[in-house]
């Protein structure tokens, strides 16, 4: 009896884990390192690289519209006064990535959105599934301006660019339309979790503890789905599956961070450790980030497995840094938006 106990604990935990997707990509296939070989232009190939126009300027209408010339709008605006999402702590640790066309940085995304009204934002995602972009909530519903008492800016469409550096483009940009929010929509239409679009001071901690979100690329650029050339990352709920406490895991971030000390549209990596878990809902970590990198994977590498385990969505900071933890109902939400 002791020991089938054992075995069905071993099988729950196991289902609270989704591999990533990155060894076996490039057709099982991967370069040899070679000084001076090109390895760029041979990953990129049968792509539709491209060049972002910008790169951090975009042609928009008076209420943040995109490819209209009635007005520009310089993304990155920002309100009157918006809280400092992200910090960096103590001297920057941050350094650039400049191969991203290789694993993991091609399957992290510079997001470029578009709200229904008011300038364009920009944040980061990552690759969970074929077709599937995780981010922030609040890069896509933005509570900076009218704070809780009134309906939000929304997200209607969000460019997006894979791999991006700088103004290339390295897997071509595409344009992802976000469905209006409607109660009688369900979660695969709309992911984006109903909390974020209700109005009163008393929804912000709930809210806070659901910054989680997603796009799915559009079939009409899906000629081969996206995520399995590219490769995406696996997800772990460590709570489940390791009973992990929160202290001391050794994490990894990329993200695409908008501040002027930064070249526009450029990836830039850190890693840190864990301090500890709050609630089971977020983790602490010493780890460096700036606005602009909201949404970005909270990862470790299990070096045994080759395998890349997003485990917390980054989301804000203050002297440390802090992700919403993919436990409970947010891994739940991804398995199923995943369609893994």
């Amino acid at each position: 009896m002791a020991r089938r106990t054992t075995t069905r604990s071993r099988t729950k935990k196991e289902s609270r884990i989704l591999d990533s997707l990155m060894a076996e990509t490039n057709g099982g296939g991967s370069p040899e390192s070679v000084p001076g070989f090109n390895v760029f232009r041979a990953a990129t190939a049968g792509f539709n690289t491209s060049y972002v126009s910008g790169p951090t300027v975009l042609n928009a209408q008076p209420d943040g519209g995109f490819y209209s010339s009635k007005a520009m709008v310089t993304v990155g605006d920002e309100p009157p006064f918006v809280p400092k999402p992200e910090n960096v702590i103590g001297a920057d640790n941050r350094v650039r990535v400049n191969d991203t066309a290789m694993t993991p940085w091609r399957c992290i995304c510079h997001l470029e959105v578009q709200y229904d009204r008011g300038p364009v934002s920009a944040g980061t995602g990552f690759f969970v599934g074929e077709d599937l972009i995780v981010t922030a909530a609040h890069v896509l519903v933005d509570r900076s301006y009218y704070g809780w008492e009134k309906p939000p800016r929304r997200a209607t469409r969000v460019r997006v660019v894979p791999g991006r550096n700088g103004s290339l483009a390295p897997y071509g940009v595409f344009v992802c339309e976000i469905p209006c929010h409607d109660e009688d929509n369900d979660d695969d239409d709309c992911m984006i979790p109903s909390i974020w679009m209700e109005c009163g001071r008393e929804k912000e901690d709930e809210a806070h503890r659901n910054d989680y979100a997603a796009i799915r690329i559009p079939d009409r650029v899906q000629k081969a789905h996206l995520g399995n050339r590219l490769g995406y990352f696996g997800i772990k709920d460590v709570i489940a599956a390791d009973n992990f406490d929160g202290d001391m895991l050794f994490v990894n971030t990329a993200g695409f961070p908008q501040t002027p000390d930064k070249p526009y549209g450029t990836l830039w990596y850190n890693a840190g450790r864990t301090s500890a878990f709050e609630d089971n809902c977020f983790v602490e970590y010493m780890v460096d980030t700036e606005g602009g990198q909201s949404g970005s994977p909270i990862y470790f590498y299990d070096k045994k497995k080759d395998q890349r385990y997003v485990i917390a969505i980054h989301t804000t900071g203050d002297f440390f840094n802090r992700g919403v933890l993919i436990t409970g109902k947010v891994f739940d939400d991804i398995k199923r938006w995943a369609n893994r």
